[in-house]
C-alpha cells in the first residue's frame, strides 16, 4: 500500500486541492474521478453511508483510490477517538470532524491521530491493519505520524468563539467552513447570504489566514472555485457523483422533451 498523502503534502506547500464528493460509495466512482485527476474524494459517513465502524468498508475504498491515484477525505460522524483510530487503520489518511466545539474537542481528535504528539506519546494505536500494509510496513509508526492529515468543520457559534484556540491546536491539517450549519447556529436557517452570516464567515476567514491553517470550503462552479483560490482556500469541493448525473441527464432530457 502506498503510505503518501499527496493532500498533506500539497496543504503544506501552499497548493490548492480539488475533490469531488461520492454519493454512492462505489470503488468505480473513485477509480473514475482518480483517472480524472480529481485531488479527493469526499466520503460523508456523518450523514449517510454504512457505519464507519465496520473497518472493510474501507478496503476496496481505499484500493480503488490508491490504483487511480487520488485520495480520500472522510468526514466521521464524530470525534470519537476509537473511530478514528478504527478508519485510519483501515488505511484512511484524511480525516475531517464535523460540529467540533471547542480546542479541547480538536486536540484530543488530532492527538488520536498520532503515535508522537506535541513532544509527548500520542493516542493513536499499534495495529497490522491495511495502513500498516498488513504489518508489512517497516516506517509504520513515522510514516502515519508524517501523512496523516485531520481537518475540522467550523459550523457552530461554539467553535466561533473559541476560534482562535482552535487554530493554535498543533498539527491541525485545516478547517473546512460550514456555512449551511454554521446560518442553523445563528438563527437563520438556510439563509447563507444573510448579513451576519457572511461576516462571521468573513471573521472566520481572517483567523484562519493569520494563522496560517488552509481552509476549505464548497464552491459548485469553476468561477467560484477560483474566487475561492485567490480568497486563500486550498481545499476545494466541488459537485459530486449525483449532483452530476441530475445536471447532465436532466439537461440531455429537458433537451429532447416535445
Amino acid at each position: 500500500m502506498d503510505q503518501s498523502n499527496s493532500v498533506r503534502r500539497a496543504l503544506e506547500s501552499g497548493d490548492a486541492v480539488y475533490g469531488a464528493k461520492s454519493s454512492t460509495f462505489l470503488p468505480n466512482v473513485i477509480e473514475v474521478y482518480g483517472e480524472l485527476g480529481i485531488d479527493f474524494v469526499w466520503l460523508d459517513f456523518e450523514h449517510t453511508g454504512p457505519s464507519p465502524y465496520d473497518s472493510s468498508v474501507f478496503e476496496d475504498l481505499t484500493r480503488a483510490a490508491e490504483v487511480s491515484g487520488t485520495e480520500l477525505l472522510v468526514r466521521l460522524p464524530s470525534a470519537h477517538p476509537p473511530l478514528i483510530r478504527k478508519v485510519l487503520d483501515a488505511g484512511v489518511r484524511n480525516l475531517l470532524i464535523p460540529r467540533v466545539d471547542s480546542a479541547a474537542d480538536v486536540r484530543t481528535a488530532v492527538e488520536a491521530t498520532r503515535f508522537r504528539y506535541d513532544g509527548e506519546p500520542g493516542q493513536r494505536g499499534m495495529a497490522s491493519g491495511r495502513s500498516r500494509t498488513w504489518g508489512a510496513s517497516e516506517n509504520y509508526v513515522r510514516s502515519e505520524d508524517e501523512e496523516v492529515c485531520l481537518g475540522v468543520m467550523i459550523e457552530k457559534t461554539t467553535a466561533v468563539d473559541e476560534l482562535d484556540g482552535i487554530l493554535s491546536v498543533p498539527e491541525l491539517g485545516f478547517v473546512f467552513i460550514g456555512p449551511g450549519d454554521l446560518s442553523v447556529q445563528m438563527g437563520h436557517p438556510t439563509n447563507r447570504d444573510h448579513d451576519s452570516v457572511q461576516n462571521q464567515i468573513s471573521d472566520v476567514e481572517d483567523a484562519a489566514r493569520s494563522a496560517g491553517v488552509p481552509m476549505g470550503c464548497i464552491r459548485n462552479d469553476p468561477e467560484g472555485v477560483e474566487a475561492a483560490v485567490n480568497d486563500g482556500y486550498q481545499v476545494l469541493r466541488m459537485g459530486g457523483d449525483i449532483s452530476a448525473i441530475r445536471e447532465t441527464l436532466g439537461e440531455r432530457l429537458r433537451a429532447i422533451s416535445p
